[in-house]
């Protein structure tokens, strides 16, 4: 009895390293540069147990077309040393013979890249490698399209991440359509690049493709095929399934087609705003609870400013407590800003004494991404004088509500990730201790501003702070209330601090209004809408997946790609 015991205590204890030999890929993290004339850099992060018996790794790249793979490197990311690169490769070799090693398995299909793995156990190593006309121009778009991750791996991944970018162009919305075909997972747009990210362990019939859709102008690919972007979109849809769409009843699908636009229509009057936020239920004091760590009532005065100044980031929490503020509060906050810091200045050069903001010489390269797209947005609408004028703004913004629309998107996005990445938010969509006090030091602030009368020696906050106290002020929907306190106690000291009377400032404030008022107009004309078709008046979603403006990424479909086989991993 003993003897049992001490054998069943000896493989307890010896279990978890008898399983840490099981192969096993932890990550993938790919991320994909674009060059102009449409070659696409391939940077592969993996993240791998090898197992007890392979003595190689390798990934299968089949179905290449006119796609050229003229070099490949490896690098070991234990060490951080470069293998060596002998050329034609030789499966058959020994563990030894192929440690430190890479090459390339010619086939009649394609190619294997393949590298040794010594010593075994959990390795990281980088593949890079370029695929030359991996792009291709089509008759009316440019298209990437590309199975990244095959399926067949000798075991399937726990995670996968695919990031595609431009070192030369913005990729964004406004010229660029994503889909995510083989895995469960999303594609989303951020900072100027396009992601995919498994949401699940793949399993083993499970692959990664992308299919990018480029409008005309931004690249120059080499590789040219006759037909339009629809042929090829047609075929990776067929057997897709995406997470965001709806098996529906057409006749009950019509109905909430016409109620959605009916309900797009109202937006434009508040009583009746806030008659569907009555309808559905405002947040209960409990859940604000959760967001903020306290209840609302204890939360204390803050008077520095929280979250780095970051707007898109308050704006995101405002919206989660469902704070009473305008959705085009932080396009106003902005826009005083860019005032503030010297990128827009006030004027009077008008006959009728109106104030002009006319934008400066100085550079933009620091701000936050979300806040330079919006500066570029007012450029560009500013014309060849550079002088940003409500009306002009207002004509341009219908033109283009599109790309208002998806900033307004894509702030949303640049918040998540921010506060992700400063670990104040979880993967769960669950604030974190540290992301409640950020919370509460925004609601402490927006206390503090409200409460001003009530705050003494107001006259000792340094001018820095003032303005972007005027900055939140305008994104909690009070800086007239604000302004007017600041002036009130001391005119003197808000000359100072802004280099401009009060006057001044409530004309700059006027013009910031209305054309932030334009920018929440336009990106609800810009909002994807419904589509009905001419045969019978049947009504069809535009689901914002199948629309390639990001979503989820479906587990099925994606045909037609290039690049692709099937197998790779350890052998």
């Amino acid at each position: 009895m003993k003897k049992a015991i001490l054998i069943l205590s000896l493989l307890s204890f010896l279990a978890p390293s008898l399983l840490a030999q099981n192969q096993e890929i932890r990550d993938v993290d790919i991320t994909i540069s674009l060059s102009d004339k449409g070659s696409a850099i391939f940077n592969e992060r993996w993240d791998i147990n090898t197992g007890p018996n392979s003595t190689e790794w390798y990934l299968v790249r089949e179905n290449l077309g006119d796609i050229i793979i003229p070099k490949f490197t490896v690098i070991d990311g234990d060490t951080g040393k470069k293998l060596e690169d002998i050329g034609e490769w030789d499966i058959n070799k020994t563990l030894d013979e192929k440690a430190g090693k890479s090459g390339i398995v010619h086939k009649e299909e394609g190619m294997e890249l393949c590298w040794g793995i010594a010593p075994r156990g959990d390795r990281v190593f980088y593949a890079i490698y370029s695929m030359v006309k991996a792009m291709k121009s089509l008759n009316d778009y440019d298209m990437l399209h590309l199975q990244v991750v095959s399926p067949g791996l000798s075991t399937p991944p726990k995670h996968v991440k695919v990031t595609v970018k431009s070192s030369d162009f913005q990729l964004d919305t406004t010229n660029t359509r994503a889909w995510g075909f083989g895995f469960e997972g999303t594609t989303t747009f951020t900072d100027s690049t396009i992601v995919f990210e498994s949401t699940k362990p793949l399993r083993t019939d499970d692959s990664a493709i992308i299919l990018l859709r480029f409008n005309k102008g931004l690249f120059e690919p080499l590789s040219v095929q006759e037909k339009d972007f629809q042929e090829v979109l047609d075929v990776a849809l067929k057997g897709a399934k995406f997470a965001d769409d709806e098996e529906v009843d057409p006749v009950a699908e019509g109905i909430a087609g016409f109620l959605t636009l009916l309900f797009t229509y109202f937006l434009f009057f508040r009583p009746v705003i806030r008659f569907f936020r009555k309808a559905s239920g405002k947040l209960t004091k409990k859940e604000k609870k959760r967001i903020l760590g306290v209840k609302p009532k204890n939360v204390e005065w803050y008077r520095d400013i929280p979250l780095e100044g970051h707007l898109a980031a308050d704006d995101f929490i405002l919206r989660k407590l469902e704070e009473k503020h305008k959705e085009n509060n932080l396009a106003l906050a902005i826009i005083l800003r860019l005032v503030h810091e010297g990128y827009l200045e006030p004027s009077r050069e008008l006959e009728d004494n109106k104030i002009e903001l006319k934008f400066t010489d100085k550079d933009p390269s620091g701000m936050y991404s979300y806040q330079k797209r919006f500066y570029n947005i007012l450029k560009e609408s500013s014309g060849e004088d550079k002088v940003l004028q409500d009306k002009e703004f207002s004509k341009w913004a219908k033109e283009h509500s599109s790309m208002v629309y998806n900033w307004t998107q894509d702030t949303q996005t640049a918040a998540s990730d921010f506060l992700k990445e400063k670990e104040y938010y979880s993967r769960s969509y669950k604030f974190t201790n540290s992301g409640q006090e950020q919370a509460r030091h925004l609601m402490g602030l927006k206390k503090y501003l409200e409460d001003f009368t009530l705050v003494s020696q107001r006259e000792t906050v340094e001018a820095r702070l003032w303005k972007e106290y005027l900055v939140h002020a305008a994104l909690f929907g009070i800086a007239d209330k604000v302004a007017k306190q600041l002036k009130d106690i001391d005119p003197k000291f808000f000359g100072q601090t802004f280099s401009y009377d009060y006057n001044t400032f409530s004309s700059v404030l006027n013009s910031s209004h209305a054309i932030s008022d334009y920018v929440r107009t336009a990106s609800i004309l810009g909002t994807p809408r419904p589509t009905y078709s001419s045969s019978g008046g049947s009504y069809s979603s535009s689901h914002s997946s199948r629309g390639g403006y990001g979503g989820h990424t479906s587990s099925r479909g994606g045909g037609g790609y290039s690049g692709g086989g099937r197998g790779g991993g350890g052998r």
